[in-house]
């Protein structure tokens, strides 16, 4: 049951919120816990709609995780108890959402859970690596080191992932410039030119034609055209939500020029990377792989790691199937072996991530260099093509007179 209260701090601070416990006394006792003297407490009947409506766009970045994670590494580096720590997070955290995941998380530890068991509660927000590997810090009692791994792999990801994104903002705007010149152009600009030339009754060239035809069709059609768009778009994200679609697009992304080779070196980072941080955070290789298909994005990868680990529990190493699959590069599975043959896996694999990071950024750096001037390019013989069709008869029309 969830009950609302209303409380103050042993300092005189008014704190509001709400507790979750299988009474109204178990969530006074968890009040009391918390150094809180309990003024009012109610059970929480009903939620307005106005409320969960809002609670719909709570979003929670990962940049805020990213931010926790490195925070909260230097509290346990200092030595402040989990308790203490996580409470500090709660109350410096600005977001709401955040805010009352982290209420819960620290509630839940007060009560006896442990920490990793605490944020699997909240699986939407910690993911399964982000889970493991803190269980593995509480295995191991070096929970402040293994914090420090994560944030530092979480950092990586974050601005690796950021610097693609970016990337692709300023291609994604000329097209969406380009789509808008054409549609004012098509809607506006052609038909009412098209009254023109009728009244001028001058022999149209084909390309003017082509432009009215397709501006007709447009204006008749526009809502079957947005159909046929917003359709297909909607059926190809169905698609390869499935096993099949899965398969297939994971395949053909990897095969995109250009495109493709970005791709493949991100997923390997970001394999690289994880497996790096879960088995130096001390997880078992079985269990650091199976965590890293969940978390490496496509399926093609996912598969030859979810064969890596079959391989593993028979006795073999992943060196032994990375080096028949055709999209593991000779340098990756050679690196692999090395560092299986010399113990040091995890070191092997942050060299190996360190430099798909690298390349990847680099890639996206020339990719933004070449785009752009040919974005420009092809958005300038768009207008192009549409004011020659324009102009043409109106040079036309002027001769005439």
């Amino acid at each position: 049951m969830i009950f609302s209260y209303e409380a103050k701090t042993l300092q005189g601070e008014n704190k509001v919120g709400t507790v979750e416990a299988s009474s109204q006394e178990a969530a006074i006792e968890v009040l009391q816990r918390n150094n809180l003297i309990v003024l009012n407490i109610k059970q929480a009947s009903s939620i307005s709609l106005l409320s969960k409506r809002i609670k719909l766009f709570d979003r929670i970045p990962k940049k805020e995780i990213v931010v926790f994670s490195r925070q909260i590494s230097a509290l346990f580096e200092a030595k402040v108890p989990v308790i203490e720590s996580l409470r500090t997070m709660t109350e410096q955290t600005e977001n709401p959402a955040f805010k009352e995941v982290l209420d819960d998380v620290t509630q839940s530890v007060d009560e006896g859970n442990p920490l990793s068991r605490s944020l699997e509660k909240h699986k939407k927000v910690f993911s399964e690596f982000y889970i493991s590997i803190v269980h593995s810090g509480e295995l191991s009692g070096r929970l402040d080191e293994v914090f420090a791994y994560l944030a530092d792999s979480l950092e990586r990801e974050y601005y690796l992932t950021q610097k693609v994104r970016g990337a692709m903002i300023y291609p994604a705007f000329i097209i969406l410039g380009l789509i808008a010149v054409m549609f004012v152009m098509m809607v506006w600009v052609i038909p009412n030119l098209t009254s023109v030339f009728e009244e001028a009754n001058v022999e149209l060239p084909i390309l003017t034609k082509i432009i009215i035809w397709m501006s007709d069709v447009f204006k008749q059609f526009w809502w079957l055209i947005l159909a046929l768009l917003f359709g297909g778009v909607f059926g190809f994200l169905r698609w390869i939500s499935t096993d099949v679609g899965k398969k297939i697009w994971s395949q053909v992304q990897l095969q995109l020029p250009i495109f493709g080779d970005i791709l493949t070196k991100f997923y390997l980072s970001r394999f690289s990377d994880s497996l790096s941080t879960l088995i130096k955070g001390g997880l078992p290789i079985v269990k650091s792989l199976e965590v890293s298909s969940s978390v490496v994005g496509n399926y093609t990868y996912r598969s030859i790691i979810e064969e890596t680990i079959d391989n593993v529990k028979k006795g073999g190493t992943i060196s032994q199937i990375f080096k028949t699959k055709k999209e593991i590069p000779l340098m990756v599975s050679q690196m692999i072996f090395i560092g299986e043959q010399a113990g040091k896996l995890d070191a092997t694999l942050r060299t190996v991530a360190d430099f798909y990071h690298k390349e990847v950024k680099n890639a996206m750096d020339n990719l933004v260099t070449i785009i752009e001037p040919l974005l420009i390019l092809v958005l300038g013989v768009a207008v192009a093509i549409l004011l020659i069709a324009i102009l043409m008869p109106m040079y036309n029309i002027t001769s005439a007179i």
